[in-house]
């Protein structure tokens, strides 16, 4: 079956094409995609697989953690959920602990942290909520699966160390069942760096990525288990990065992420072409395509 795109979503396929060449310096293949990058853009376009919105709903995928892990550990590695709502004005600022995150449920880099160090502030966090409540996150990069999440705003616990930092935020890719590595990101609201490791806790290549290179970075205690806990949750999806975190060997549930860095990930082209033979696209729910939506560069 042949689709034909409307005019505007040809002219977001055109501005897909035009920062990929920007980027790489060579024309976006969506026919036969073989660099990473080409195969998450290919995606964001063509892939309509009905797990991709509950996946990307920060909400809806606690409840998707404990359907794949059961009750008892699916439950045990959320982070703790203070306060839900779809009314920010409804947020419990007095009976909240001193120190917490919010965020929405259907975007991404969106957030705001209370801490010691920074204290709430009530009128300008229920305006910022209402701006996210209004925006629809990626519509312009064609990330569809955000498109259908019905927006909520989330108040959750801010995970720290025993030194009070922020914990490391470890970032599993697994393709196909199969964890290939694990992007290490330290500070990652603040000057964030990062490294990158095999599933052994072997460190990789990681000039490609887009942070400063971290010192060498200690294995933590239950490396081991979330290995294990990030290839069950990713199931036999053909690639998704799971994001969780280590609290003093206590692990945590971040997020889902399907469309890293949209398909715009600064990497060399042979690395570029390493992952993107990793990615053997799951073909069973796309959507196909009509000519009339390539336009050249």
């Amino acid at each position: 079956m042949a689709i034909f795109f409307s005019l505007y979503d040809q002219y977001r396929i055109f501005k897909q094409r035009q920062k990929f060449y920007n980027l790489y310096g060579y024309r976006l293949d969506l026919e036969n995609p073989r660099s990473f990058n080409e195969k998450i853009i290919w995606r964001k376009v063509f892939d309509r697989n009905p797990l991709f919105p509950l996946l990307q709903d920060k909400y809806k995928a606690r409840g998707y953690v404990v359907d794949k892990l059961g009750k008892e550990e699916g439950e045990g590695i959320l982070v703790p959920l203070l306060f839900v709502t779809e009314d920010p004005e409804e947020i419990p600022f007095d009976d909240l602990p001193e120190e917490y995150i919010i965020k929405p449920n259907h975007g991404s880099g969106w957030h705001i942290i209370v801490e010691k160090g920074n204290p709430a502030r009530p009128k300008e966090i229920v305006s910022k909520c209402r701006k996210w409540l209004r925006k629809t996150y990626g519509r312009s990069r064609m990330e569809w699966a955000y498109s259908s999440i019905a927006p909520l705003i989330m108040v959750e616990k801010l995970l720290k160390d025993s030194q009070g930092d922020l914990v490391p935020d470890f970032k599993f890719h697994v393709f196909n069942g199969r964890i290939e590595w694990v992007f290490i990101l330290n500070d990652r609201f603040g000057e964030p760096s990062g490294a990158r490791y095999d599933i052994n806790f072997n460190r990789m290549d990681s000039s490609f990525s887009k942070y400063n290179e971290a010192t060498e970075i200690i294995k933590p205690q239950g490396f081991e288990k979330m290995v294990d806990i990030a290839e069950r949750l990713a199931g036999s999806l053909d690639y998704v990065r799971v994001d969780m975190y280590n609290v003093g060997g206590k692990i945590y549930f971040g997020e889902f992420t399907i469309y890293p860095s949209s398909g715009l990930n600064k990497m060399d082209r042979a690395m570029d072409l390493y992952m993107g033979r990793k990615l053997e696209l799951d073909l069973r729910f796309a959507r196909f395509f009509h000519h009339c939506y390539k336009f050249s560069i």
